[in-house]
């Protein structure tokens, strides 16, 4: 399996999880999705999230509840470039009041050295108002700490077929960070695992902070074993990861692969899944595809 991060193939280690975004029937992509900019200064975001606010919003995702989750315990060091996503969620309605949440996101190799991948319903739901505010990048995230600094998204991007359709075969996204309090880019601090665009056989291994009891949205969660293409309508063309019991807050986080060469690669992201029993204890993930490619080159030109 992933040797850089010391997993048992098959075994079920931890989890973490997705919110339950809403699904939709594929649609033809619009021609130009919508781009994300912030609406507030990167001085605002951070003062915005405090090490209180960060803590709070770390217990909630923007869906439901779902329980169970087995704690990461091999150290953030090796998967540093994984973090939590801040974010305000835009009120449905007009005169709603905005909620706090987080889910998990990675840095993936740039051009510009400041690109994360996540998930598209971490970042954009109709049922949300449409983009979400006050996003902020918080790698290898740790009880309130920022270790390795905090980067507000200045940009980012998701398919047209999501934003028409919330069609879960385009799950996902990507957001150029802007650098941190001390100026650097965030691949230069953390390092990061190159994005792949075409299938990788093998063994995954699914990354992120789950947020349902007994657990708080503080602690890195993974686990990994075999996968299998997924032909639910729901989620065609993305794989299933089972047995593995994630919990919501771990959406938009990575799956990783072991090219032949040997080289970790991220292949996907944690998409969300059914509520049915029959699913319950498998990992659903949004597989890279050219779609995905577009916008990560789209995000690290920024």
């Amino acid at each position: 399996m992933i040797g850089i991060l010391s997993v048992v193939a098959g075994a079920l280690l931890a989890t973490a999880f997705t919110p339950e975004a809403p699904s939709g029937p594929g649609a033809q992509a619009p021609s130009a999705p919508a781009v994300y900019a912030p609406d507030a200064s990167d001085a605002a975001i951070r003062a915005y999230w405090t090490e209180d606010r960060m803590r709070e919003a770390a217990r909630h995702a923007p869906g439901g509840d779902r329980p169970d989750g087995v704690p990461w315990t091999l150290g953030a060091e090796p998967v540093r470039n994984v973090g939590k996503l801040f974010l305000t969620i835009r009120p449905a309605e007009e005169g709603g009041p905005d909620r706090d949440a987080s889910c998990t996101a990675a840095v993936v190799k740039s051009a510009n050295r400041s690109v994360i991948a996540t998930a598209a319903h971490c970042v954009h739901l109709k049922a949300a108002g449409g983009w979400m505010k006050r996003m902020l990048f918080v790698p290898a995230y740790d009880k309130g700490a920022k270790p390795h600094g905090s980067y507000v998204a200045k940009s980012g991007g998701i398919d047209g077929a999501w934003q028409s359709a919330e069609d879960h075969e385009a799950d996902f996204a990507f957001l150029y960070l802007g650098p941190d309090e001390q100026g650097r880019r965030v691949e230069d601090v953390t390092g990061a695992r190159r994005a792949v665009f075409e299938p990788v056989a093998g063994e995954k291994t699914a990354l992120g902070y789950p947020v349902d009891k007994p657990y708080d949205g503080e602690s890195l969660q993974y686990c990994s074993g075999p996968t299998t293409a997924l032909t639910d309508e729901r989620l065609k063309g993305g794989e299933q990861l089972s047995p593995c019991r994630l919990t919501h807050g771990a959406s938009g986080g990575p799956w990783y692969a072991r090219t032949p060469e040997g080289e970790d690669v991220q292949v996907a992201v944690t998409s969300s899944r059914p509520k049915e029993p029959a699913f319950e204890n498998s990992a659903w993930g949004a597989v890279f595809t050219e779609k995905a490619r577009k916008l990560f080159e789209q995000e690290q030109r920024k």
